[in-house]
């Protein structure tokens, strides 16, 4: 076997290099004058001991074989014992850090308080929004939302609020007075009531169709339909309709034309044949009704007045409204004549028989107040003149 290494080298490995008792090696060198003088003095040296390993084999524990150790995570490590995840987990235990209350706790709750209610806020205005975009929306793209509805029938609730309390001090205020009175617009509108009713553009003009609001004016409203049922006018059934639901309106919205409560108790006692006694009805069912009142109107006639709630047609006028179409006529001599279509709108106005009555007694008492009429009234002259004025 020879080598080719340097000296110091062939040297340290002498040791490893050893075969057995018998064994004998020999070493050429052609390197230097100092090599070979080593591997003579090497050669005619004595046997070296036995080893266990043989020839070819790589010695163990060489510079060669040390790998890099890994640097260490802590300086715990040196001084710890035990398998490598309970020195690590022991390590991150000591390593943590100790946290306790804080000194300005009073002072930072506040501020986090607030800025998490700003979050909810502006989570509650995402939502809101994500609601606004899938509600449901009208054709000119109004949401029909009922939170959107709301806001916008009762844009101020506390302005409102604040209204009503004042109004309701105010009315207690006055009650309570012995000097205040309650003004006469006031007692109308507690104890009368009435409702308007405007129909939309009807295809018509005014010229014609104020005929029909003169027809209908000052008679009770079954009166009214039946004329504009049996009318030969056009637009006779448009006011047939525009009564119906003004009439259909004030009964649910206003609770007008209801009758008396005393007649509405006598008609379900009868309907359920209970007599006022409590015992069985009569078979004809014939109850006590108070007796008809006569009053005379302001247009000169005398009419019945059986039930003070039936409804009458005190108001009703006429408005005219846009054109509704243009059309041109050809005339003679190259010229042209631009027809109008128009368009009118009838107003309604229902009120119960006792505004009549109420009316009626202002009437007689404004005569009485009046006294007789006298032809000649003795009574001073002023401001006369020697000579004519003419």
């Amino acid at each position: 076997m020879s080598l080719s290494m340097p000296s110091r080298r062939l040297i340290r490995a002498v040791p490893a290099l050893t075969a057995g008792p018998t064994t004998t090696m020999t070493t050429t060198t052609t390197s230097t004058s100092s090599s070979s003088s080593s591997s003579s003095s090497f050669s005619s040296s004595s046997s070296f001991p036995p080893s266990s390993r043989s020839l070819h084999t790589t010695p163990p524990n060489q510079w060669f074989w040390r790998k890099k150790s890994k640097p260490l995570d802590s300086p715990l490590d040196e001084n710890l014992t035990g398998t490598k995840t309970a020195r690590q987990t022991l390590i991150n235990q000591l390593n943590a850090k100790i946290e306790g209350p804080a000194m300005f706790e009073d002072e930072v709750a506040p501020v986090q308080k607030k800025h998490q209610q700003q979050a909810d806020e502006l989570a509650a205005r995402a939502e809101g929004a994500a609601a606004a975009a899938a509600a449901p929306r009208s054709k000119t793209g109004l949401s029909l939302a009922k939170e959107h509805l709301a806001r916008a029938l009762d844009p101020n609730p506390r302005a409102r609020v604040r209204w009503e309390r004042k109004v309701a001090v105010q009315q207690v205020r006055n009650g309570t007075n012995p000097f205040s009175r309650e003004p006469r617009a006031d007692v109308i509108a507690r104890t009368e009531r009435q409702h308007l009713s405007r129909s939309s553009w009807l295809p018509t003009s005014t010229k014609k169709l104020v005929h029909l609001a003169r027809q209908i004016q000052g008679k009770t409203l079954t009166d009214a339909i039946t004329q504009m049922r049996f009318s030969k006018k056009k637009m006779a059934q448009e006011v047939l309709y525009q009564l119906e639901l003004a009439r259909d309106e004030a009964i649910v919205s206003r609770g007008m034309g209801l009758g008396l409560k005393a007649d509405v108790d006598s008609m379900l006692d009868h309907a359920m044949g209970i007599r006022e006694t409590g015992g069985p009805a009569a078979a004809d069912g014939a109850s006590a009704s108070k007796p008809a009142i006569e009053i005379h109107t302001k247009d000169g006639q005398w009419i019945k007045i059986d039930d003070p709630t039936r409804m009458y047609v005190a108001e009703a006028w006429v408005n005219r409204g846009p054109w509704r179409d243009k059309q041109v006529s050809y005339r003679a001599r190259g010229r042209i004549n631009l027809l109008l279509r128009p368009t009118a709108s009838i107003s309604i106005v229902l009120k119960e028989e006792k505004t009549r009555i109420r009316e009626a007694a202002e009437r007689a008492a404004k005569k009485l107040r009046q006294g007789p009429w006298v032809h000649l009234p003795d009574r001073p002259i002023y401001g006369q003149r020697q000579c004519y004025s003419w």
